[in-house]
C-alpha cells in the first residue's frame, strides 16, 4: 500500500491573538473564516502532505504530518499525539492539526497548523512496482541484520576496553615482535599560560624540532614494522606452541564479553576462522568521531568482505548497501566531507543482481513494509546510479515512473528527486542539460498542484 497522502493548507501565526486563534482551531473554524480573521498569519496553500507513525525512545507513539519539499517551498512538519489523531477516525477533511508553542524568555508564542483540504488516501501499489519492492526484499533478507542485538558502540570517541586475555595476547605479540613506541604526551601544549600563548624562546623551538624529528623516525620504524608484522607473526606462531591456545582462550573470553578491536579480530580471522572474525565485528558498531572519520565505513567494508568470503550473502548485501547509502552514525557530519565517500555501485553490478530493480525497490515508499525492509537514501542512490554502466535504462525507467499515473503521487515525487540527484552527479554537461528537459516533461504529467511548484523552481 502507498503511504497515506493528501493535500492541505498551512498557516503560521506569531505574537498577535495567538490564544484566541488556538481556541478557534480547537472549535474547528473554517479555513476561509480563519484567513479572514487573522490576515497577518502566513499562509501556504495546497501543500502535499504525508502522514507517518513514530515511536520514541520511551515507546510513546506519535503521528508526524509533513509537507514534501517541492521547488523552493520548504517542508513544514507538525507532530501530534496518536491519541489525538485517532480521535479523527481517519476523517481529516475540513479539520485542523496544530502545534501551539507558548511564549518563553527566548521566543514569542507561535501557532502553526495544517488544514486538510482532502482526505488521506492510500492505494495498492501497482504490480509492476510492487514487484520491485518484492525483489529488494528477496535480495536483502528481511530476517537478517548486520549487527547483533546488543552490539557495543565503539570508535574514537569511545573507550574500547579489550577483555584481559585479549589485551594480554596483544601485549605478548607487541613485546615479542618489538612494536615501536612513541610518547605522544610530548606533543602536549606546554606553552599555555593564563589563557595566552607564551612567547617561544630559542630553547623551546629547538625542543619542538627535536620532538618532530623523533616522531618522523618513529613513523618510519612503525611503517617498516607493520609491513613485516604478519610474516613475523607466522614465525612466532610456529615457534611458540602456546600461541594458538592463548589466542583461543582470549577469543572465548571476548565472545562472552562481546568486546574486541580491529587488530584482535584480524588475528582471529587469520589463525582461527573468518566466521569467528565476522561474529566479533558484528558485535561492534563503530560510531564516527567526526565528518572525516572513515572508520565506520572501513568497518562496514570489512564486514562485507568477510560476509562474502564466508558466503553470508544476506549480511554482505546489507553491509554493502549501508556503504552505498552512507548509513552510519557519526557524532557530527559536515556536508563538505560527504563528496569523498564513494557509493561502490559497480561492485554489485558485476554480481548477478538487477541493480536498477534493487535500487528502485528500496527507494519506493510504502505504508506496510516488511519488518526490517531496507529503505534507501534518495540522494545517495541517485549519485550511485550516475555511475551505472547502463544510463539509458536508468533514465528511461525513472522518467516513465514520474509520468505514470498508476504510481501514487508521493512515490512519483521521490522518483523526481531520485532522477534530479542522478542528473546532478553526471559529469557530461550536455547530457545533464538534455535530461533536465526530459525531467520537466515528465513532471508536467503530474497533478498540477505538484508540478506547478516543481517547475516554478
Amino acid at each position: 500500500l502507498s503511504c497515506a497522502q493528501t493535500k492541505a493548507n498551512y498557516i503560521r501565526l506569531e505574537k498577535s491573538n495567538i490564544l484566541e486563534a488556538k481556541k478557534d482551531l480547537e472549535s474547528n473554524i473554517s479555513y476561509l473564516q480563519f484567513k479572514a480573521k487573522y490576515p497577518k498569519a502566513n499562509f501556504d496553500e495546497n501543500l502535499f502532505i504525508v502522514k507517518s507513525l513514530h515511536t520514541n525512545y520511551e515507546n510513546v507513539e506519535s503521528v508526524e504530518f509533513s509537507s514534501v519539499e517541492l521547488g523552493k517551498s520548504q517542508s513544514q512538519k507538525i507532530i501530534s499525539t496518536k491519541k489525538n489523531v485517532d480521535s479523527y477516525m481517519n476523517n481529516f477533511k475540513g479539520k485542523w492539526i496544530f502545534d501551539f508553542q507558548e511564549k518563553t524568555k527566548y521566543s514569542e508564542a507561535s501557532l502553526e497548523a495544517f488544514y486538510f483540504v482532502e482526505e488521506f488516501k492510500t492505494k495498492p501499489i501497482a504490480d509492476k512496482y510492487a514487484r520491485l519492492i518484492q525483489y529488494s526484499d528477496c535480495m536483502i533478507d528481511t530476517t537478517a541484520q548486520v549487527f547483533f542485538d546488543g552490539a557495543k558502540e565503539s570508535g574514537v570517541r569511545y573507550v574500547d576496553k579489550l577483555p584481559n586475555k585479549a589485551k594480554k595476547f596483544q601485549a605478548y605479540v607487541d613485546k615479542v615482535l618489538k612494536r615501536p613506541t612513541f610518547d605522544f604526551s610530548k606533543f602536549s601544549d606546554d606553552f599555555e599560560f593564563e589563557g595566552k600563548k607564551k612567547m617561544k624562546n630559542e630553547k623551546d623551538i629547538v625542543r619542538e624540532k627535536l620532538i618532530e624529528k623523533e616522531f618522523e623516525d618513529y613513523q618510519k620504524q612503525f611503517e617498516k614494522w607493520e609491513s613485516l608484522r604478519l610474516s613475523r607473526l607466522d614465525s612466532l606462531k610456529k615457534a611458540d606452541s602456546n600461541f594458538i591456545p592463548m589466542l583461543k582462550d582470549a577469543l572465548a573470553e571476548t565472545k562472552v564479553n562481546k568486546s574486541s578491536d580491529t587488530e584482535f579480530e584480524e588475528y582471529v580471522g587469520i589463525y582461527i576462522s573468518k566466521e569467528e572474525e565476522l561474529e566479533l565485528k558484528r558485535n561492534r558498531r563503530v560510531i564516527g568521531g567526526c565528518s572525516m572519520d572513515s572508520s565506520p565505513r572501513i568497518h562496514a567494508l570489512n564486514i562485507a568482505l568477510l560476509s562474502a568470503e564466508t558466503t553470508k550473502w544476506e549480511i554482505f548485501l546489507r553491509s554493502h548497501l549501508n556503504i552505498m547509502n552512507d548509513r552510519f552514525d557519526r557524532v557530527s557530519d559536515g556536508s563538505y566531507a560527504q563528496g569523498a565517500r564513494n557509493t561502490y555501485i559497480k561492485e554489485i553490478e558485476v554480481l548477478d543482481i538487477n541493480v536498477l530493480d534493487l535500487i528502485l525497490g528500496i527507494s519506493l515508499r510504502l505504508e506496510n513494509p516488511s519488518k526490517n525492509h531496507y529503505f534507501s537514501s534518495i540522494n545517495r542512490v541517485g549519485r550511485a546510479l550516475s555511475e551505472s554502466k547502463n544510463p539509458i535504462l536508468v533514465e528511461s525507467t525513472i522518467l516513465n515512473m514520474i509520468s505514470d499515473n498508476d504510481l501514487d503521487d508521493f512515490n512519483r515525487i521521490l522518483m523526481y528527486y531520485l532522477f534530479d540527484n542522478y542528473n546532478h552527479n553526471l559529469t557530461d554537461e550536455k547530457a545533464k542539460k538534455l535530461n533536465q528537459s526530459k525531467l520537466q516533461l515528465a513532471v508536467s504529467n503530474m497533478p498540477d498542484f505538484i508540478s506547478s511548484r516543481i517547475l516554478k523552481n
